[in-house]
């Protein structure tokens, strides 16, 4: 005799025996026993989940000597019949391969003629969205009004492609995929009934890769069974799928939790020596962060949303502790980065070593050691420190004056800011911010309301690289005030709108923060609407250039 697949073999036979479908199987059972069947259904969802399995048990229900009845016998020559697929009143269609107008011309013809043997003539159209538009539209009255001896029972794993008028004419019912406990539990009962000896790291690795179909993971365990005499191992199923060891993501997680690029990059090696797939490696690192997520946002509390034993959860849950949530995410966002690389690139290899390398980066030092920097400042009169300069806004720059005081200027506005500079190359200068000398304590007295207008475009467009619609409000208005690091900012009364929506919590710290970093001093923001309000106006220079060409200010941002 021929051998039979552990997933024909353990088919349910009664609704009671499908798992993971009490939503569905419960439903339907109540409406048998009412007697309120319908003449069509509908089941939608993914691969090896049961839809069929349930078609056929409906079948059988409906037709059973005993019927129609919630528990079929399975003894009758119906049962029987419909079970081995030669039951002349029950017709499995391939909607995939009988998908044409001739093949529904010719059911249409058939539905008219009563049932052979059983109470119903019932259709079971696996993959019916496979159907042709024509197929469908010929279909349609049939559907709606069939002859009270037929019933419908429609597969689909695309729902989205079944027209909406047939959807209409249907009951449908959702099939959700199973959960990995659940299969665990099932495979468990399967090995012992079959004798198969496997660990549960093995059965927690083959649910985990079957994604939530069971007869995918009935299929595993069924190319595994050669082993049972030997036993059953987690490295197996590893092997077999590909799939990389936990063990293996813990160590390279940990390499990065201790930014080891180069351990990272030997434990890379090792699993490329394996031949496991590279994109599996991937995928499976994002997962293995996801998890590390759970577990630190949630503890043991969300532990059931980790599809691993229990010792592999306490793992987690100590490995997460030696991450922050930012590391984490931005660990989750760097490898996804990766994949999609991956994707568009002949490598896939160095995306990843490349998101290694990011994870793991903590900064470099200066070229220059700190006895250079000093003699390079000393001349100049400024402090290592403020010789120090980082990226800014290309609209203004921050320079000390010869009285130690900070000046903002609006760049290539005022010529003598730009003789203050040391000569340096122009492109350079356009992004470069000299950084306060330590010893000039910010305060008031550097600080007035004439120079923050003067350097009100430069930060707003510092407002603009935060949140765009901020600087635009912003813009709008214009400093009234300045007095003990609190700046009023003023608005005509048509912007009540822009106003509002800077006084939000959010807004106004982030308005505040830039404007406290632009300014080299912590300050608070507020907000009012002037009766009198007065624009701000261009600089002499500016409106002697607008007056000459008859133009007018487009933008406030230089090389935004």
């Amino acid at each position: 005799m021929s051998y039979l697949v552990l997933a024909r073999k353990h088919r349910p036979q009664i609704f009671d025996e499908v798992i993971g479908q009490e939503h569905i199987t419960d439903l339907i059972k109540k409406a048998i026993q009412s007697g309120r069947l319908h003449h069509a259904y509908l089941f939608c969802g993914p691969r090896g989940i049961g839809k069929t399995s349930c078609a056929r048990i409906l079948a059988k229900s409906l037709n059973c000597e005993n019927g129609p009845t919630v528990k079929p016998c399975g003894k009758c020559s119906a049962c029987q019949e419909i079970a081995k697929g030669s039951s002349l009143d029950v017709l499995e269609i391939d909607g995939a391969s009988n998908r044409g107008i001739d093949e529904i011309r010719a059911l249409r013809e058939n539905v008219k003629f009563a049932p052979g043997a059983g109470r119903y003539k019932i259709y079971i159209v696996d993959e019916v969205h496979m159907l042709t538009t024509e197929a469908f539209n010929a279909l349609l009255k049939t559907l709606e009004e069939p002859p009270e001896h037929v019933k419908f029972i429609f597969a689909t794993t695309a729902p989205h492609k079944v027209p909406a008028t047939i959807i209409s004419r249907c009951q449908r019912f959702d099939f959700k995929r199973i959960p990995v406990k659940t299969i665990v539990e099932l495979m468990t009962q399967i090995s012992q009934k079959e004798k198969f000896k496997i660990d549960q790291d093995a059965l927690y690795a083959i649910a985990k890769a079957a994604q939530g179909s069971l007869r995918d993971a009935l299929s595993i365990l069924d190319q595994l069974s050669a082993l049972s005499d030997e036993g059953i191992a987690a490295a197996d199923v590893f092997s077999m799928l590909g799939v990389v060891e936990t063990q293996f993501l813990f160590d390279l997680t940990g390499a990065l939790a201790q930014k080891n690029c180069s351990g990272a990059l030997e434990v890379l090696e090792k699993i490329i020596d394996q031949g496991k797939d590279i994109k599996q490696l991937n995928k499976d690192l994002v997962e293995h962060f996801r998890n590390l997520m759970v577990m630190k946002v949630g503890g043991k509390t969300l532990g059931k949303l980790v599809d691993h034993p229990v010792a592999v959860k306490e793992m987690y849950l100590t490995q997460c502790a030696r991450f922050t949530l930012k590391e984490i995410l931005k660990a989750i966002d760097t490898l996804i980065e990766a994949q999609e690389i991956g994707g568009i690139t002949e490598t896939v290899r160095m995306p990843l070593e490349v998101a290694f390398a990011k994870l793991t980066y903590t900064g470099e030092a200066s070229a220059i050691s700190p006895v250079s920097a000093t003699a390079i400042t000393s001349g100049a009169g400024i402090s290592p420190k403020a010789a120090v300069s980082k990226p800014s806004a290309p609209a203004a720059h921050v320079l000390k004056n010869e009285k130690g005081q900070i000046d903002l200027t609006p760049a290539g506005i005022e010529e003598e800011a730009e003789e203050d500079i040391a000569p340096q190359a122009e492109e350079e200068r356009e992004g470069i911010v000299a950084e306060p000398a330590p010893d000039a304590a910010p305060g008031q007295e550097t600080l007035n309301l004439e120079r923050i207008k003067r350097c009100w475009d430069t930060l707003t467009f510092a407002v603009s690289r935060e949140r765009m619609s901020l600087a635009t409000y912003l813009q709008e208005g214009t400093p009234l005030a300045f007095k003990d690091s609190k700046l009023t900012v003023g608005f005509p009364q048509h912007c009540t709108f822009q106003k509002e929506a800077l006084e939000g919590t959010s807004n106004r710290e982030i308005v505040a923060k830039v404007f406290s970093e632009r300014l080299g001093t912590s300050i608070s923001i507020a907000y009012e609407m002037s009766g009198n309000f007065k624009p701000q106006e261009e600089e002499s220079a500016i409106k002697d250039v607008l007056n000459t060409f008859q133009g007018k200010v487009v933008s406030r941002w230089h090389k935004e």
